[in-house]
């Protein structure tokens, strides 16, 4: 096949890319014409590309007809996020954490589709909880999920807790808090401390805290989440584990923010 080159690159994948780019700023499921509008290019040219980008697994076409971004491409976002300069900048620091409580430790940054595990570390005990990397974590009833709903503008963040629970209603699963108003009241408990737990919320007999991480500029970076059982994390006033997790998120927060 002869190339198309313009300016010593190749014209061709500078047209496939775009086509991607358009997926990954849409966010959300396209249907060809509309995705060709915005392109501004011909459904059949669109097709084309788009056929290459689901044979590299890049995009991927829905039982509706729509199309939205594959997993190859997730996983292309997934790397650039694990190396993050403020991420790297604190590994050290989040190793001790671990070492220091010997609970699970999830890493997660937020994605358009909600609070995503970018890094997981085992506990020291014999039966660790650790969620897989690249999993996206419930805003509603995980400690990630919490914090994240809560320092996250509204406008972002209620429209996928309004289907977390439209999905639960449906299946009669009970799901706290239950609606927006009642998630108002748990925020404002969470600003307050700047931590959020649950309690057997996600898993009936786990325990989970999550703390954000700010940037320089006071903005949310990732959120720092211990996992582990009731009786190896208790998360009352007197525990322990709970004071030194806060202490040692506290000095990466003030680490990256004197940057």
């Amino acid at each position: 096949m002869v190339e198309e080159r313009l300016s010593g690159g190749v014209q061709s994948l500078e047209v496939g890319l775009s086509v991607l780019n358009a997926l990954v700023d849409h966010q959300h499921p396209i249907i060809l014409k509309d995705l060709s509008h915005k392109l501004d290019m011909h459904p059949a040219k669109v097709h084309r590309y788009l056929v290459s980008l689901i044979r590299m697994d890049y995009a991927k076409q829905l039982d509706d007809g729509q199309y939205a971004l594959g997993d190859q491409a997730w996983r292309l976002g997934l790397n650039c996020i694990q190396h993050t300069d403020a991420l790297q900048l604190v590994q050290s620091m989040i190793y001790d954490v671990q070492a220091k409580i010997g609970c699970s430790i999830q890493i997660s940054k937020w994605s358009p589709r909600g609070p995503l595990v970018v890094q997981a570390m085992e506990s020291n005990h014999p039966i660790a909880i650790v969620t897989k990397v690249g999993s996206i974590m419930p805003l509603v009833n995980s400690a990630s999920g919490r914090v994240f709903a809560s320092f996250m503008p509204e406008h972002v963040v209620r429209p996928l807790m309004e289907l977390e629970w439209q999905a639960a209603a449906q299946s009669s699963y009970p799901l706290k808090p239950q609606n927006w108003d009642e998630f108002l009241a748990l925020k404002t408990s969470i600003l307050e401390q700047h931590m959020a737990l649950a309690q057997g919320d996600l898993l009936v007999g786990i325990n989970a805290v999550g703390l954000p991480v700010f940037n320089a500029q006071g903005v949310l970076e990732f959120c720092i989440v211990a996992i582990d059982t009731e009786m190896f994390l208790p998360l009352d006033a007197q525990s322990e584990k709970l004071a030194e997790l806060k202490s040692a998120v506290a000095a990466i927060n003030r680490f990256l923010q004197n940057r």
